[in-house]
């Protein structure tokens, strides 16, 4: 998986929540919020984060927002400034801006926009809430959009002792292994031979049928 740069607008529970999680997982990540502390509170856990009003054009000029790859716009009751947040990082070629809606019209609203893809975080909540029901083994999964995911599973008792690549062979999958936490150790882009013990943390990549498949042999 390649590193990507992300900006996240609004930095409320949601915001924030997305913000740590793309770090976590490697990515730079700018964090812009109107809000002193919660820009503070995120200062040592994210790449950047700044004092931001992006109702003021000149605020996202001045961090050249136009390089990132990825926008997300995350901001709470201000459906104003969530539009025009999400009107400006289109006009300034942001190829992939995600935005939360808040409202059926303002979802109508976004996505004439151009929002790549507009969340509802009721809905994206029910479908995570499935997902883990459906598969237990997952802890943890965020959209990357065109149907692929980041998906973070938890080793079980059966799968203790196993090697990553046998079981990626066996399933028949087209899944990388970009991360593996074994206690507190934590390796990035790890061999796929590695073998495998009940708690390990796994972080895969892969397009959404091919982690299911993946899944469905474990």
């Amino acid at each position: 998986m390649y590193k990507q740069q992300f900006v996240i607008i609004g930095l409320g529970v949601f915001g924030e929540t997305i913000a740590t999680e793309l770090t976590r997982m490697g990515h730079d990540v700018l964090g812009i919020d109107t809000d002193e502390v919660k820009v503070d509170r995120l200062a040592e856990r994210i790449t950047h984060a700044v004092i931001g009003d992006v109702t003021d054009e000149s605020v996202l000029d001045e961090l050249n927002v136009g390089d990132y790859d990825v926008g997300v716009v995350a901001i709470g009751r201000n459906i104003e400034a969530a539009i025009l947040a999400t009107m400006q990082l289109r006009d300034r070629g942001v190829k992939k801006v995600w935005a939360k809606a808040l409202t059926n019209q303002h979802h109508r609203i976004l996505k004439r926009l151009g929002a790549t893809r507009v969340i509802g975080p009721e809905f994206e909540m029910g479908a995570h809430v499935a997902q883990e029901l459906h598969y237990p083994m997952v802890n943890n999964y965020i959209g990357l959009g065109e149907e692929e995911f980041i998906v973070e599973l938890i080793v079980s008792d059966n799968l203790d002792g196993c090697q990553m690549d046998a079981l990626i062979e066996k399933a028949d999958a087209e899944v990388e292994l970009v991360l593996l936490k074994q206690g507190k150790t934590t390796s990035t882009n790890p061999s796929s031979d590695v073998t495998l013990h009940k708690g390990n943390q796994v972080v895969l990549v892969g397009q959404l049928d091919e982690l299911r498949k993946f899944a469905d042999h474990l």
